[in-house]
């Protein structure tokens, strides 16, 4: 299994990669600031938010800043290629350059190794080891007084310090589109065109990358053509370099999703998607429920599926709270409802029930 990628505090980045950071912090001041601001009162932050949203670029941005924390070692590890929850705190030593003594408990040895020593550990992917994340964390903060721990996750982790990171507005979406558009020998595109391609994007990042990557070989209206048809986009590739492998298209970064989620979150996630617009429990209830997905399980699923930020809520003052899917995860939950054997007894029941309500 390959070691951890580390990061150390200090050093200057290549002017490409600097360049790639500021794209892709466009319209985060904010956020930056409000992160900046719980890790001074908190320790310990979990960036939380959809895959694609920039939790990483967020959390990196935040490390490089002289004086975060003053005097301290910095690291930033990724544990998306770590599978044994039983060795995060032996990758969390090795990012930081303090490996115990074999056979001593590792994370008693790096609390120990630690101490008072100031440091600011950045530790990304936390999702799928999120259980064993937590008590790591949590016990490294409370034994290193000058600790400052920043995690991402798609899913939040039970710790105090929590913070969703939502997707950009249209505005922040159509600059980083223009940015990123600007990096490519092509033609400049007209912000009408822009703001009509950004619309189908749901404000993720990594959408209006792969969209913007698209101007190297196609015109903008083929671009836009192109992600008309949200399934077909779901497998189009990301360009350029350092994107892990689960943001090389909209589809693995769903995939890896997909994979974190019990079995009755991905037979709701997949039923949901007949649904074309916002939707309330009650009308999930209906619509989504059976023998298969009873009331208690899939409102279980229900909120581990919003937990998830695979779907968000939508404010409704005349009915409430609703929610919706994004485009791209209701597509390829569409996907997955189609290959289920389940897509014509779903719509059934959707046109069901509308024919009832209206």
């Amino acid at each position: 299994m390959a070691g951890p990628d580390v990061y150390f505090g200090g050093g200057d980045m290549l002017e490409s990669e600097n360049r790639d950071h500021r794209v892709a912090l466009a319209g985060r001041d904010e956020a930056l600031t409000e992160v900046e601001d719980l890790l001074r009162h908190r320790r310990l932050v979990t960036v939380t938010g959809p895959g694609g949203v920039g939790k990483s670029a967020l959390v990196g941005a935040l490390a490089r800043r002289p004086g975060l924390v003053p005097g301290a070692v910095v690291a930033r590890t990724d544990l998306a290629p770590l599978v044994d929850p039983g060795l995060v705190p032996h990758w969390l030593a090795r990012a930081l350059g303090t490996d115990g003594p074999a056979g001593k408990p590792q994370l008693a040895a790096l609390a120990q190794a630690l101490g008072d020593t100031p440091a600011l550990l950045v530790v990304d992917t936390c999702e799928h080891l999120a259980k064993r994340c937590t008590e790591v964390l949590i016990a490294l903060v409370d034994a290193c007084p000058r600790l400052h721990v920043l995690a991402t996750s798609r899913a939040p982790l039970r710790t105090p310090g929590l913070y969703p990171l939502s997707p950009v507005p249209l505005d922040v979406a159509a600059g980083l589109f223009t940015e990123y558009a600007g990096q490519l020998d092509a033609e400049e595109t007209a912000p009408d065109m822009v703001r009509r391609i950004c619309a189908l994007l749901d404000g993720l990042p990594l959408a209006v990358r792969i969209a913007a990557g698209r101007l190297a070989q196609h015109s903008a209206a083929e671009v836009l053509d192109g992600l008309i048809d949200a399934e077909a986009a779901l497998d189009l590739p990301a360009t350029g370099s350092g994107l892990p492998g689960r943001q090389r298209s909209l589809r693995d970064s769903l995939d890896w999703s997909l994979r974190l989620c019990t079995a009755e979150e991905q037979l709701l996630w997949a039923r949901l998607s007949v649904f074309p617009g916002s939707f309330e429990p009650a009308q999930v209830l209906e619509i989504c429920g059976d023998a298969a997905l009873p009331p208690g399980p899939l409102i279980a699923a229900f909120t581990g599926l919003a937990w998830q930020s695979l779907i968000e809520p939508q404010p409704d003052e005349e009915e409430g709270t609703a929610f919706r899917m994004p485009r791209t995860t209701r597509a390829y939950g569409r996907q997955r409802l189609r290959l289920s054997g389940e897509e014509r007894e779903l719509l059934t029941r959707f046109l069901t029930w509308t024919l009832r309500a209206s």
